[in-house]
């Protein structure tokens, strides 16, 4: 598989790393927190044979910039640079899957762009908290992260997710590639991890807020989700299945918050009959 990487400009000037692969109808993908453009390996490798696959590092992930201030980063500026990608590498219009905190903004992306997206594939997508005691509870939650984080860095970051609930299942099905995976983080920017996590994270909107803007997605779109993700991911999909006119939703069962990773073969025949028009 020839790999071609690229050097995007964000449009406030830092550079992303972006790698991409194959030929054909363009796929994008968009990462999740705990992880880098490596966590789509199984789709670049699986779709490369007839599709032009892309992966970046978002903001903040090695091998990309990592901006020093809070100010630099933020859900805004996170969906101008999926934007700035697509526009980079010259994609009039694609197919678009996300993870976790990048298919919160492949979801933003596409309220925004609704004409460019082929089809939109959401994977683990959670709204931000919508009630007082959910925020609450959710600002908590994350601020126990970014004090762990702060007080044991690299360490810190790995033992977080390997005692998370959301990813117990996948170091039982998946041993290796889960030892990757902690391994990819171990190496990954912590100081752009908590930047991220003060900024994309804590502020996260709730997707209530912005019902109209999502009821113009057009494009076909595919939720799919782990049954045993976190307890805000099956609201949202459900939420979402009824707002965006064309979408599927797709829970897997004993599965948590990779289902990229966890399901790899299950999930990618999912998105290849979703990409050739024959799911839902």
């Amino acid at each position: 598989m020839k790999k071609i990487i690229h050097k995007v400009k964000t449009a406030d000037g830092y550079s992303l790393h972006v790698e991409e692969c194959g030929r054909g109808a363009p796929i994008l993908f968009a990462h999740e927190f705990g992880g880098d453009h490596r966590s789509w390996q199984s789709q670049m490798s699986s779709f490369a044979r007839d599709h032009r696959c892309i992966a970046y590092a978002a903001r903040g992930f090695l091998p990309s910039t990592v901006p020093e201030g809070v100010a630099a980063y933020g859900q805004g500026k996170s969906t101008q640079d999926l934007i700035a990608v697509a526009d980079r590498l010259g994609l009039a219009r694609f197919h678009l899957v996300g993870l976790s905190m990048g298919s919160f903004t492949s979801l933003m992306a596409a309220a925004q762009q609704p004409k460019r997206i082929l089809t939109l594939t959401l994977i683990g997508c959670s709204s931000g908290p919508c009630t007082r005691p959910e925020q609450a509870a959710y600002r908590s939650y994350i601020e126990d992260e970014i004090a762990l984080l702060e007080a044991g860095r690299e360490t810190a970051a790995v033992a977080w997710f390997a005692r998370d609930p959301a990813y117990r299942r996948m170091r039982k099905k998946a041993p290796t590639r889960w030892k990757l995976y902690l391994d990819h983080l171990g190496r990954q920017s912590v100081d752009g991890a908590l930047r991220t996590l003060k900024t994309v994270h804590l502020k996260r909107i709730c997707l209530r807020r912005i019902h109209s803007a999502l009821a113009l997605i057009a494009a076909p779109t595919l939720l799919v989700y782990g049954e045993e993700d976190h307890r805000y991911v099956a609201p949202t999909n459900e939420f979402l299945s009824e707002v965006i006119p064309h979408s599927t939703v797709v829970p897997f069962p004993r599965t948590g918050h990779m289902v990229n990773i966890e399901e790899a073969a299950r999930f990618n025949r999912l998105l290849r009959d979703h990409i050739a028009g024959k799911q839902g």
